[in-house]
């Protein structure tokens, strides 16, 4: 069988997002499947299409939504679903053109306007449609732009005349599954997020070995806006001043703002910024870490997606934040202060469900479209 998938985020591009695409891409192919991946840059020998993104990255720059211009206004509030849509239009085009013809197309968001493009290249193709939801489209969303009723009421519709076209809908927990069959999905099914069929392993060390590092992996506010650096940083001035072994980690990319809450921290001389690392370095990082930091919003209704990774290991998990989150029943449920300060060197944490693999994520959603052959 052969399967296009549609991604915005795919490595070499480091986010959050670029994970669960890429890992499904491979566990697809290790099934036997052929399956063709469409994004702005791609691994070298990834097989599919590499169509430019003029923005590949998130900006990271303090306040640069502040500085945008007339254009940009006009970009932002104007397309929609998203800005992405050109992108994503013109990607789909590319495969389009290309002559292929897949038995399925998959599209993952954010953003949603892959969607729209995933219908489109579905239908043109003679394909079937599956369409993939990590994120809630209009509840508590990210995007200022969809606060304003009349941007509601408009992607509301754009929801509802195209999610009853899918032939599959995958969400990632049941909060969003529920949104998209309000929206007419007809065929939703829940696949949350899942993880490496094994812990990558690595033989580079890059903690000191004589301090007890805490690791927090990937973004803060450029994956949820509302989420602060300071719910970690000020629990762990705290814990530091009792536990002087203890070394924050950030590993992953921050925004201006957020390296100068670190810049302005008490314990700025026990914090280590480390920046984009690639995957397999990041899971060097969390093998290595004496616990593992997250940090949850108040508008998030499930921990952040890096908890799936940080149960792959028997390492301590650190909460910071409050929110609706903290009633997840894989969230600890001590304070991140406390649990840092009583943090110990090569503590364990009492294992309990991991986290779906790869493969076996690939496996049901295989299991979900043999279901159209029947």
């Amino acid at each position: 069988m052969q399967i296009v998938l549609l991604a915005r985020h795919y490595p070499p591009a480091v986010s959050g997002g670029a994970k669960r695409p890429y890992l499904l891409a491979h566990a697809l192919r290790k099934a036997g499947q052929e399956v063709l991946v469409c994004a702005p840059s791609l691994p070298d020998n990834e097989p599919g299409w590499a169509v430019h993104h003029p923005h590949r990255d998130p900006p990271t720059q303090a306040g640069i939504r502040k500085k945008i211009n007339l254009r940009g206004v006009a970009r932002e509030w104007v397309l929609w679903p998203d800005p992405d849509i050109r992108w994503s239009m013109r990607a789909a085009r590319i495969v389009a053109a290309s002559g292929v013809r897949p038995d399925w197309v998959i599209s993952t968001s954010p953003p949603e306007s892959l969607h729209v493009a995933g219908n489109w290249l579905a239908r043109k193709t003679g394909a079937r449609w599956l369409a993939d939801f990590r994120d809630l489209w209009l509840e508590n969303p990210h995007r200022r732009e969809r606060a304003q009723l009349q941007r509601r009421l408009g992607e509301r519709l754009i929801a509802s005349s195209l999610l009853p076209r899918a032939s599959i809908v995958t969400a990632v927990d049941d909060v969003v599954a529920r949104e998209a069959q309000r929206f007419g999905g007809k065929n939703v099914r829940k696949m949350p997020h899942f993880t490496p069929d094994l812990a990558p392993q690595s033989n580079t060390s890059f903690l000191p070995h004589d301090m007890t590092n805490v690791v927090h992996v990937g973004s803060i506010g450029l994956s949820d806006p509302v989420a602060r650096i300071s719910h970690l940083l000020e629990p762990f001035e705290v814990a530091w001043r009792k536990n002087p072994a203890l070394r924050l980690h950030f590993v992953g990319r921050l925004t201006d703002s957020e390296r100068d809450a670190v810049a302005a921290s008490a314990a700025v001389s026990a914090i280590k910024l480390w920046g984009v690392v690639p995957l397999d370095q990041a899971y060097g990082f969390m093998r290595e870490a004496d616990a593992l930091a997250f940090i949850g919003s108040s508008k998030m209704h499930v921990p952040p997606s890096k908890i799936a990774d940080y149960l792959m290991y028997d390492t301590p998990i650190v909460a910071a934040g409050t929110g609706p989150w903290r009633q997840d029943p894989r969230t600890p449920t001590d304070d991140a202060a406390t649990s840092l300060a009583s943090l110990t060197k090569h503590a364990k944490r009492q294992t309990g469900d991991r986290a779906m693999t790869a493969s076996e994520a690939a496996s049901l959603m295989l299991r979900w479209m043999s279901e159209f052959e029947k």
